[in-house]
């Protein structure tokens, strides 16, 4: 019993800085069937607040898997670039997540520009420029046998006019995007703010599906400076109009694929102007402790609650190893032997035919 008491005790003093030790892990396994593109790619981990989230896990596989069918087959670099923004792959030793170098994503821009500037999605250019160069000091990674078809070279440059009145009300007043393409895409741009807008009736979410429809056209910028919806107002959006962030809901799906690949990770911050400058790539939130989702609140901290566990557990197992050696050391010293004692009971018989025999 003592042995066996020893043994439960030393198991469970080991086991529980060891579950403490795997819950302080920053990465996480990602889901090879949700994300099958990301897996295949080499994304075999991420953030454990976007693999242990399932409200990311569901909504991110399928903003991947919308954008990817609106891209097409423009790029041999698509799910690359994708997934570092949803779900960016992770290493241990890392404190913000691993990125593929800017020579990756601007390979991707140039293969996929056409695609982007027809669908909405030229917000995603400008994350190229958060990217770091390959032979820098930053830890980046290029695809296997990669090999760019030219130089970095950050060719977004901000010096067009958003001649779009609605859009330059809206806040958006320079772009890189050029005049001419701006033209080719009005029309377009026009139907997907009229198609934003009749998709609610509460005005400030008019105003702010407004904003963001310029922003996924002609995205704003000032010098070298590159903005995106702040994230507070994807925030209000959510709240003062969530369902046209349902992806399941048919009526709104193509309203909400437009909002949701967008709001899933703009840019953080606050701005009177509604739009925030880009200034780290947006998915790096999941790496910072003020950025971390809770799934469920907690009173205590777990290193607290681990410690009343471990602690009281811990003397207890000392206590009762005190007991025994000292009273051991104490028998010992008294040369006292415990003997088992020979004496036994007389049996007497229970039975009917022992009965019967007793003397009357």
């Amino acid at each position: 019993m003592t042995v066996k008491f020893l043994v439960y005790a030393v198991i469970m003093c080991l086991a529980i800085p060891f579950s403490r030790s795997q819950s302080d892990r920053k990465c996480r396994p990602l889901n090879a069937e949700k994300f099958p593109n990301c897996f295949k790619a080499g994304f075999h981990s991420t953030s454990l607040y976007l693999a242990d989230n399932s409200y990311y896990e569901e909504r991110y596989s399928k903003i991947i898997k919308n954008i990817t069918e609106k891209l097409g087959g423009c790029s041999n670099y698509t799910s690359y670039i994708l997934c570092s923004l949803y779900v960016p792959r992770c290493k241990e030793s890392m404190t913000g997540p691993w990125l593929p170098c800017r020579e990756v994503c601007e390979e991707f821009s140039r293969g996929c520009s056409d695609q982007m500037n027809s669908e909405g999605l030229n917000w995603l250019k400008p994350l190229c420029n958060l990217l770091p160069v390959n032979g820098t000091n930053s830890d980046c990674f290029e695809p296997p046998n990669f090999k760019p078809s030219a130089k970095p070279d950050s060719s977004l440059v901000c010096n067009e006019t958003v001649f779009n009145k609605k859009c330059q009300q809206a806040g958006c007043k320079k772009t890189f995007v050029s005049e001419t393409t701006q033209a080719q895409l009005q029309n377009k741009l026009i139907a997907s703010m009229e198609k934003l807008n009749s998709s609610v009736k509460n005005e400030t979410c008019k105003a702010i599906l407004r904003k963001l429809s310029c922003a996924s056209y002609t995205p704003p910028c000032k010098e070298k400076k590159f903005f995106t919806l702040c994230n507070w107002r994807c925030r209000k959006l959510f709240d003062d109009c969530p369902w046209v962030f349902n992806l399941t809901e048919v009526s709104v799906t193509e309203v909400s694929q437009v909002v949701s690949s967008y709001c899933a990770e703009p840019a953080q911050g606050n701005a009177t102007s509604g739009f925030c400058e880009l200034t780290r790539w947006p998915s790096a939130r999941h790496w910072s402790k003020g950025e971390r989702p809770k799934k469920l609140p907690s009173s205590f901290p777990a290193g607290l609650i681990a410690a009343l566990v471990l602690v009281p557990l811990c003397a207890i197992c000392f206590i009762y190893v005190a007991v025994i050696l000292r009273r051991r050391y104490e028998q010992k010293k008294s040369g006292y032997t415990q003997q088992r004692s020979t004496y036994t009971e007389p049996q007497i018989g229970t039975g009917e035919h022992d009965i019967n025999n007793l003397p009357m």
